[in-house]
């Protein structure tokens, strides 16, 4: 998915829902973007309490990161982001 699809599709819900990554079967938050090789990589931490909507979309929307595929940390490796759904007021990317 590209940022821009990302965000066009986030900005339909809550500005206060958090921001987590799904994968196997595991909710980790996401608490920061990172640029690398012209794709965003979506950091996350069990420690740390997870962006919300507003704070994420602030972040991703920058002009020069619009057409950049997404990505996440999936054990030693990245995965990207096709796509998220929604559960107890949480938006559940993967």
């Amino acid at each position: 998915m590209r940022t821009i699809d990302l965000i066009l599709l986030l900005n339909d819900f809550k500005k206060n829902n958090r921001i987590f990554v799904e994968s196997n079967d595991q909710k980790l938050p996401v608490v920061d973007i990172e640029i690398v090789d012209d794709e965003v990589i979506l950091k996350t931490s069990s420690q740390m309490h997870g962006l919300k909507n507003w704070e994420f979309l602030i972040l991703l929307n920058q002009k020069a990161y619009y057409e950049m595929p997404i990505f996440f940390n999936n054990k030693n490796s990245h995965q990207q982001l096709f796509g998220f759904r929604v559960a107890n007021d949480c938006l559940l990317l993967g």
